[in-house]
């Protein structure tokens, strides 16, 4: 599977994400996943995104 992203806009299956250190991070999450068989849905996304930007909120 090739994932859909795009790192001049941030998105990955059109999710928006709002700092490249957020995108990478679910990116990797993301990739190292697929590599094991896992297909992603725009939900599963979203749902990564929030977890991490809830990590990244309570650590600053």
């Amino acid at each position: 599977m090739k994932l859909d992203l795009n790192e001049n806009e941030l998105t990955i299956m059109g999710v928006k994400f709002d700092n490249i250190k957020d995108f990478k991070s679910v990116w990797y999450a993301l990739s190292t996943n697929i590599i094991e068989g896992w297909i992603p849905s725009t939900n599963d996304v979203l749902e990564l995104k929030n977890k991490i930007t809830t990590i990244t909120k309570k650590y600053e």
